[in-house]
């Protein structure tokens, strides 16, 4: 599995960010994600999740059926396979505070994060960016895992979520459902939702970009990481 890495210029030990790719691979806008976290402070690393299909699968924002494809091939043990060869080469890196690692993820990537923190004992924060899959997407079966369901009580990490209002895929029930929950559990999370933004709002390089969205959840994402990593 190839890892694409930033760190900042300044020496000695930084806290690490694992950036999670959309299903679409770690494309230009998840290796910008990538620097952006290492200009903020961070050792940077955004591992190739779909590597078992080849190294560099990288799929255009057009072709969704087939980014789909790519990320049905992967089991949620082959994600915290991923995850944990990721923490275990941010461990062994004398750049990085091993202490002190935090997760973002975007659409698929979101699910990730959201994983990763009832999953991954080393994570000691996490960012989710309309994660699908958390709970079912509209149209799927009855029998659909609720994945919220059976792991919010193993989640061991702070959490923030991003949502956008017009995003067809994760309805507002179930953005509340995860809030709710999670709230109930005791569980330290913090949820923004934005109006008129849709899935994928975060991604400059997409047409369901929005500014406004993008640059206020960035913000909230580095004081959140500040706080808890920092």
């Amino acid at each position: 599995m190839q890892l694409h890495t930033a760190k900042p210029d300044e020496a000695g030990q930084k806290p690490a960010i694992i950036v999670i790719q959309e299903i679409f691979g770690v494309d230009d806008h998840i290796e910008d994600v990538a620097l952006r976290f290492a200009a903020a402070g961070y050792f940077a690393v955004a591992p190739e999740l779909f590597h078992r299909g080849g190294a560099g699968t990288v799929i255009p924002y057009a072709e969704t059926e087939r980014a789909f494809g790519e990320r049905d091939k992967l089991s949620n043990d082959d994600i915290v396979a991923d995850l944990q060869a990721t923490v275990d080469y941010l461990k062994s890196n004398p750049d990085v505070d091993s202490d002190n690692i935090g997760i973002v993820g975007f659409c698929f990537g979101g699910f990730v994060s959201y994983y990763s923190a009832a999953t991954v004992s080393a994570i000691k924060a996490a960012a989710v960016f309309y994660g699908g899959g958390v709970l079912p997407r509209p149209g799927s079966p009855a029998d659909a895992p609720r994945v919220l369901d059976l792991t919010a009580d193993q989640v061991d990490a702070p959490m923030i979520g991003f949502w956008g209002d017009q995003d067809g895929g994760i309805p507002l029930e179930n953005v509340a459902a995860i809030e709710s929950t999670l709230k109930s559990k005791g569980k330290d999370y913090e949820s923004h939702t934005y109006e008129g933004a849709g899935h994928g709002f975060f991604c400059n390089d997409r047409a369901s970009y929005n500014a406004a969205a993008a640059n206020d959840s960035w913000s909230r994402t580095i004081d959140f990481f500040g706080k808890h990593l920092k």
